[in-house]
């Protein structure tokens, strides 16, 4: 057995890639890297097939590449299925990997297949970190290319490229040339054909030290994730649409590395995370990432779209049902016999129906917004009674009021108004409850 072919099971085996039932769809362009590694797969045991992406982006050359993919597999007894595509306008090289990946999940829905293996090695890896690092990145963008990703495979990531030519070699196997893969207008060309080949001059062996690396680096990125994946558990909490992310947790400078982790999945990248770190305990103070606002509390930080619910007036014209953004309330008349104020919560409230006037309307607190709290004699400033209850500066923001002849009737979730509460002498009573969808 080659030394390769050894290497390959041996890191398919130590990777957990594939099981011995596994039914594995190849991504075969014709290139080297790809037909090393469907002859790999041709001498061992796993059941496999081919899918070739053809991209017309080189005329005669792509659909020679094709050809010579479908002869190969022909000549090897192997199923493959082939793709003709229109990029359209934008990114060539994005354009060319969403299709691909999204025509080997239709194969792989579709057809029965629980793997995708592609050919990248560990000279893809190590440039793939170089233009991360070019362009700024955590630590995933320092670990290189994972060995699995869901259920895509990279099971020649163990290998240089000078490892599979001398495979290809020892095996006279053929392969197309790609004529782009020596422009040096594309990032990955310029970095293969100019930057590494200098550094490699630093240490000839740079690849090859390279994976001992992308592996500390690998575990290095485990470890933190294992502890993002634990805050996350306990401390972040979803409520409709809003996410609260509790501090508790945050208590020496390094544990900004877990903040910066945890953040960059809603979109704050690593400046601003700096930023929101060094204003942690300014309550009020907020941040945004593209349409994401993010309000810091005292001991927490707030998460949501950054889109404006209720506020205009909204018309409440009759008993009944209605929608307003996440939010369902339900009104409805009930006689005094129906009434059990211990069943009144901040979401559930009983209101005198004789005093009320339709239509009600229901839009967000303002500023000079006034009303009677219940208990008292006296108004009160809906920004005051907030400020009193120690509501959260995120959550004061959404409050809701209900009037009636713009009357606030009820500081919703909150307090009703003494003016509209029922008394003995109450006949009618108005019950409004609040639901979140």
């Amino acid at each position: 057995m080659h030394s390769l072919q050894k290497q390959f099971h041996e890191f398919v085996k130590a990777e957990e890639l594939l099981r011995e039932d596994d039914h594995v769809l190849l991504a075969v362009s014709g290139g080297l890297d790809s037909m090393v590694m469907a002859d790999l797969f041709a001498k061992s045991s796993w059941s496999f097939s081919i899918a070739h992406c053809n991209f017309n982006l080189r005329g005669t050359e792509s659909d020679g590449d094709e050809a010579f993919v479908k002869d190969w597999a022909n000549a090897n007894e192997v199923k493959i299925y082939t793709e003709r595509f229109d990029l359209g306008e934008g990114s060539t090289q994005l354009n060319a990997r969403n299709a691909r990946y999204q025509w080997f999940e239709e194969l792989v829905a579709t057809k029965g297949y629980s793997k995708i293996a592609t050919a990248h090695h560990l000279n893809d890896s190590l440039e793939t970190l170089l233009i991360n690092l070019s362009r700024g990145t955590g630590i995933k963008g320092i670990a290189g290319i994972k060995a699995k990703s869901g259920n895509v495979i990279r099971p020649l990531l163990f290998a240089s490229k000078d490892q599979l030519k001398k495979y290809a070699a020892d095996h006279s196997l053929k392969w197309r040339e790609d004529s782009s893969n020596e422009k040096t207008d594309y990032d990955r060309n310029l970095l293969r054909h100019v930057v590494i080949p200098e550094l490699e001059k630093l240490n000839p062996s740079m690849v090859e030290t390279f994976r001992n690396t992308a592996e500390r680096l690998g575990l290095a990125n485990e470890i933190v994730q294992r502890n993002v994946d634990e805050i996350k558990k306990k401390s972040l909490v979803t409520r409709g649409s809003m996410t609260e992310l509790k501090l508790e947790w945050l208590q020496a400078q390094t544990d900004f590395l877990l903040l910066s982790e945890i953040l960059g999945e809603f979109g704050f990248n690593y400046v601003t995370t700096k930023e929101i770190f060094k204003a942690i305990g300014k309550s009020g103070k907020q941040f945004y990432a593209g349409n994401v606002e993010l309000t810091m509390d005292r001991k927490s930080l707030f998460i949501k779209e950054a889109q404006d619910e209720l506020d205009a007036e909204n018309v409440i014209d009759a008993v009944g049902g209605f929608q307003f953004g996440e939010k369902k309330l339900k009104l409805s008349i009930v006689g005094r016999a129906e009434v059990e104020l211990s069943d009144a919560t901040s979401n559930k409230v009983y209101l005198n129906a004789d005093l009320l006037s339709f239509p009600l309307k229901i839009r967000k607190w303002r500023d000079g917004d006034r009303f009677t709290p219940l208990g008292l004699d006296g108004t009160k400033k809906v920004s005051d009674y907030l400020i009193d209850a120690k509501t959260p500066l995120v959550k004061k923001n959404g409050v809701m009021v209900l009037l009636s002849e713009d009357e606030i009737v009820w500081l919703v979730n909150h307090q009703i108004s003494e003016l509209f509460k029922i008394t003995d002498q109450t006949k009618k009573i108005l019950t409004i409850s609040l639901t979140s969808e």
